[in-house]
């Protein structure tokens, strides 16, 4: 039998212009082989909370098991933990999970979405994130736009609201916000998928005239119009527009989720791999929502070991939507962590069949680029906007 023995971590940092990022990567090996797994669980803040967090389940419920227990050590870690639920215990679980996942592959010689069934479709779509200057004016963040386009892109998601603008909009802002929208979309074209995104920063009845104002510019979906915390909110939020709504970026395991899609609060869900329970716990969530016909367009400013664990989930599920990508928007070194994280060619991603999640650890460069110090509430260094 394989036996779980040890336990490292990894962290490292890149960032482009609108933010930083701090990831941390726990790192599971067998005893008596050389076969490690490798997880995320980046928090965006508080890596010391989350790898005390990791290193007391480690202890309790993962060490000396077989890593293909994955099911049982998953429910273990969760049931017996006083902070389930929590963002911090469930970001730990997340990362062992995915970690797991990753040793489960490479020990059955296996792609990870070949062990979640198999492929539902040979590429992944996705769309670009952190392109745009937040808040930009309408001319540039259409510049900006039209660029990202000649790269390949099929699909742009931004933040046309600004950044301290929250319950409303003055109707300064509508306006400016409109425009926004109006000349990204002439610039692209109607060929081009746009996502707005809301930060859940609007009260309900703004958030109805905000949806009437960009049902006209034809969003693929309006991303946590409301916050993401009162369910009831965004039930009364589908009454009333009739475009398409995707939360869950901020919501942990499936038990929110189930309730959203049992209320048919949002027609597509963002879980994040690296906050709300790994792979075990968003493939549960993906065939929850396929029962609604809800689509999943799992939230990603993951490193590449959460990002490449959301495309196997996401080559496997039927209800896939579509996927985040910030990668080309970081600094160079985005690329050069981990050998076989793929590169987006005419917005989608392809697998390749190696083991796992198939990937490479490039140690000299993670040593290159040591988290940043001086945090803030998004993990990144701070820095004005």
């Amino acid at each position: 039998m394989n036996e779980i023995y040890r336990l490292e971590f990894r962290q490292f940092s890149a960032e482009h212009h609108n933010a930083s990022r701090n990831w941390l990567i726990p790192i599971i090996y067998c005893k008596n082989s050389e076969l490690f797994g490798i997880g995320d669980a980046s928090y965006l803040g508080d890596d010391d909370r989350i790898i005390d967090e990791i290193k007391y389940l480690f202890e309790k419920y993962y060490k000396g098991k077989d890593p293909l227990d994955n099911e049982s050590i998953w429910l273990n870690a969760y049931n017996n933990s006083m902070q389930r639920g929590g963002r911090i215990s469930t970001t730990a679980i997340s990362g062992l999970d995915i970690a797991l996942w990753d040793l489960k592959g490479k020990i059955l010689n296996q792609p990870i979405y070949k062990l979640l069934g198999g492929s539902l479709r040979e590429k992944i779509m996705v769309y670009a994130n952190g392109w745009y200057t937040n808040p930009g004016t309408p001319k540039l963040n259409a510049e900006e736009a039209k660029e990202v386009i000649g790269m390949g892109y099929k699909a742009i998601k931004f933040d046309p609201f600004g950044q301290k603008n929250f319950y409303k909009l003055s109707k300064e802002e509508f306006f400016l916000s409109e425009n926004r929208i109006k000349e990204v979309r002439k610039a692209v074209g109607q060929n081009v998928e746009i996502l707005i995104e809301g930060h859940a920063k609007f009260n309900v009845m703004n958030a109805v005239k905000i949806a009437e104002m960009i049902k006209k510019y034809d969003p693929l979906f309006f991303e946590e119009p409301v916050s993401e915390e009162n369910i009831s909110e965004l039930v009364n939020l589908k009454k009333y527009t009739n475009i398409s709504i995707a939360t869950g970026e901020r919501l942990y395991t499936k038990f929110p989720f189930g309730e959203i899609i049992d209320k048919n609060a949002a027609d597509v869900l963002q879980p994040d791999i690296a906050n709300a329970g790994g792979l075990t716990e968003l493939k549960k969530i993906s065939n929850m929502a396929e029962a609604k016909h809800i689509t999943i367009a799992p939230h990603n400013t993951c490193s590449p070991v959460g990002a490449i664990a959301e495309m196997h989930l996401c080559k496997n599920i039927p209800n896939f939507e579509i996927m985040e990508y910030h990668a080309e928007f970081y600094s160079p070194q985005y690329f050069k962590f981990f050998e076989g994280f793929p590169r987006q060619k005419d917005g989608y991603v392809t697998l390749s069949d190696k083991p796992g999640l198939g990937l490479e650890i490039n140690e000299k460069e993670i040593q290159k680029h040591p988290p940043f110090v001086n945090t803030n509430a998004r993990g990144g260094a701070n820095k004005t906007i």
